[in-house]
């Protein structure tokens, strides 16, 4: 198992983020899911809270990150897709919400090196988090898959959201959900990096 962790990837091919439709994202959103529960789903609680140091997170960490990321994205979404607030001066510009997009889905690749800092109200439990945390994120997937794909029919390239953590930033609602589908999957591959860590606690 160890040696299929540390040598192989979930995914043999990573998708173009930037074009995924909202089928593709909602398949994706599962496809994380199925992923973290094989990868990850049959640790304990020690394995999941074990830190490789003290700067860096552990796999739990990763997770609680993602849930509390994507509560937010989906906040934002909703708030867009149902017109629950006037538009910002930032939504009513027509370039910058593409512009926005793009790098923001490129910044977030799982191959990009650069670390970025976790938003105040997306940052993980700094304490012990239970071994539930990989089958909560499982389930608020497939909700987020169901959330997407209840999108078709809408024009979601079109539908210009607020970034839920700098309000400065506009994207389209398309763009949103291939941003939680990135960055989903920047921190899949940093919870795998922490099991190939040296000092894991691996189980006989």
């Amino acid at each position: 198992m160890w040696a299929l962790l540390k040598h192989t990837s979930v995914k043999s091919m990573a998708p173009d983020y930037t074009t995924l439709s909202l089928t593709d994202a909602a398949a994706e959103l599962a496809a994380v899911a199925r992923d973290a529960r094989a990868v990850f789903g049959l640790f304990d609680e020690h394995q999941l809270n074990w830190r490789p140091d003290a700067a860096s997170w552990s796999i739990a960490q990763c997770f609680d990150h993602l849930l509390n990321a994507n509560r937010e994205m989906f906040r934002a979404i909703d708030r867009a897709t149902e017109g629950s607030s006037p538009p910002s001066i930032w939504q009513r510009l027509p370039v910058l919400p593409r512009v926005f997009g793009a790098m923001l889905i490129k910044s977030q690749m799982p191959e990009t090196k650069r670390k970025l800092k976790a938003p105040r109200t997306a940052e993980p439990a700094s304490s012990a988090i239970d071994a539930h945390i990989i089958e909560r994120f499982v389930a608020q997937q497939h909700e987020a898959a169901e959330r997407v794909r209840s999108l078709a029919g809408r024009d979601a390239a079109r539908i210009i959201m607020v970034s839920p953590f700098l309000s400065f930033i506009t994207y389209s609602v398309l763009d949103g959900c291939r941003i939680i589908v990135t960055h989903e999957r920047r921190h899949f591959e940093q919870a795998r990096r922490v099991t190939q860590a040296p000092g894991f606690p691996r189980r006989a």
